[in-house]
């Protein structure tokens, strides 16, 4: 008996690790499609780099993303992407590098993770009102400034963004750069009649731009887990 229990204990870790990297958000494919060898997987590692935008609609010229499966819009839980990001570029141009989209064509998507052209980070959202860009802008509650900046020389940095799922659609987020805290805030969708009601949720990461630019991004040892309270 006292050699079954370490087993049985070894088995139970083993299944809640495999069921960690076992949701639709830790499982991911190439969005829309890219310019070839714009995004390249080696083990752990996804490189990505400069793209057209091969996704219908919009008006952004530059995409290189990945896209997660998708979960219900009624969540609950706390989830955390991690990666540890490198990057370099010929222009600071201010870019999207984590997203979460909720199924709507047009506006803004529930949450933008932007590294803007200082390397501060930026929550942003829309409200979808309507047809095409009938949107109310950048919605977003954030409650912090920081001074953390992404740093785009070739250094490896920690980025963490923790997800706290609250159902019907309702969540926070928290953004981290190497242990410190970059950004954070909460979306509430209205309630109000003519708004869109999100369908579902899922996770992009990548390099997505209004303006082309040069760059490379290595993202290594990406995961997507559920955080334990």
């Amino acid at each position: 008996m006292k050699y079954i229990l370490p087993i049985v204990a070894a088995l139970f870790v083993s299944f809640a690790v495999s069921s960690a990297h076992a949701t639709p958000l830790n499982q991911w494919k190439i969005s829309c499609g890219v310019d070839k060898g714009s995004i390249k997987k080696k083990g752990k590692t996804r490189i990505f780099k400069t793209s057209t935008n091969h996704c219908t609609g919009g008006v952004f010229q530059q995409r290189a993303e990945i896209t997660s499966k998708k979960v219900s819009p009624n969540i609950k839980g706390k989830y955390r992407f991690t990666s540890t990001i490198s990057m370099t570029n010929n222009k600071n141009e201010k870019f999207d590098i984590f997203q979460m989209h909720d199924g709507r064509d047009g506006c803004a998507p529930p949450l933008k993770v932007t590294v803007l052209s200082n390397g501060r980070f930026k929550l942003e959202a829309d409200y979808k009102t309507g047809k095409g860009e009938s949107c109310v802008r950048d919605v977003f509650a954030q409650s912090t400034k920081s001074n953390v900046v992404f740093k785009r020389n070739g250094q490896p940095q920690q980025l963490d963004v923790f997800v706290d799922f609250r159902g019907k659609a309702h969540f926070s987020v928290q953004v981290f750069l190497d242990g410190k805290l970059a950004a954070q805030g909460d979306y509430s969708p209205p309630e109000g009649k003519g708004y869109f009601k999100s369908r579902h949720f899922y996770f992009k990461h990548g390099v997505y731009s209004y303006r082309m630019f040069d760059y490379e991004m290595v993202s290594q040892n990406m995961s997507v887990k559920r955080v334990k309270k």
